[in-house]
């Protein structure tokens, strides 16, 4: 059984905001041994999700920053791909203009390669000229790809190589924005066994909460929530928050969200509540059994 209640929202983004510095493990293999060590990136990407809107032919302009955030000279270059996100929320990226949702020649990057002085910055300048009005929101990703970094220890030579993605999302104003609940289901998921752990037996379950969310409408939505924990009387036993994610257009997104331990024993009705910044939420309900 599937609803909705009216709400007008106040959307946040944690993907359109913040800043990161990424990390790697570098490998390398030395008479078949593996040597690892972390390393940080040179570079500091900001902002790491941008979103044009390009009405009619005009050209619109966007850019993000490159900070060196060392001692040194760093040297990076500038690519573009495609990219597209999984049902379970993991970023797949993919040959450029090969998944039909690219935004191909209207979209320009420059420049290409940059050599940043120490604690310098750069501007990377995205343009959209399109040759006729743009009907459908199109995505890249924007890779700042460092030259590598090698290092020696003990006759070990290790390289490391950072790659920031910036996605880029142009579209044209008035697009719908709508989302529902599809499905909803109760999955165990394992807990994870202690490393000190010699027993042999296996770890005991959890159960969590699988909601469906599907993006019906013609942009990236940014969705959050809350799972209600509901007895028979319809009083409140317990909520959950359900964290920001995003969905592409015509996507499907599987958002998985545990059930509180300390729930007391009984028969609930769980709520789901999205809110994904339209006029409405969007809902939907399933029987739940504690034991």
């Amino acid at each position: 059984m599937y609803h909705s209640g009216s709400r007008l929202p106040a959307r946040a983004s944690a993907e359109r905001r913040g800043r990161v510095r990424c990390a790697v493990l570098a490998l390398c293999a030395v008479g078949g041994l593996v040597v690892s060590q972390r390393a940080s990136a040179q570079l500091l990407v900001d902002p790491l999700e941008v979103t044009i809107l390009a009405a009619g032919t005009n050209r619109v302009a966007s850019s993000f920053s490159l900070t060196n955030t060392t001692d040194s000279p760093v040297q990076a270059t500038i690519s573009r791909s495609d990219w597209d996100r999984a049902e379970n929320g993991d970023n797949r990226f993919l040959a450029a203009g090969s998944s039909g949702m690219s935004c191909g020649s209207m979209l320009s990057v420059s420049p290409l390669s940059v050599r940043i002085e120490s604690h310098g910055s750069r501007v990377v300048r995205l343009a959209v000229q399109t040759g006729a009005a743009l009907t459908r929101e199109c995505w890249d990703i924007v890779f700042v790809e460092e030259v590598p970094q090698r290092t020696t220890s003990k006759g070990n030579s290790l390289q490391y190589i950072f790659r920031t993605g910036v996605k880029v999302y142009v579209a044209p104003p008035g697009l719908s924005r709508d989302g529902a609940v599809e499905d909803m289901a109760v999955v165990d998921a394992p807990i994870a066994k202690p490393a000190s752990s010699t027993s042999g037996q296996k770890p005991a379950a959890k159960h969590q909460i699988a909601i469906r969310f599907h993006n019906t409408g013609s942009m990236n939505l940014v969705a959050k929530g809350r799972l209600e924990f509901r007895r028979l009387d319809n009083s409140l036993a317990a909520q959950v928050p359900i964290a920001e994610f995003p969905t592409l257009p015509g996507a499907m997104r599987k958002v998985l969200v545990d059930v509180p331990s300390d729930l007391a024993a009984g028969d609930y009705v769980v709520l789901a509540l999205i809110d994904f910044g339209g006029a409405e939420l969007v809902a939907g309900q399933i029987d739940y059994q504690a034991k």
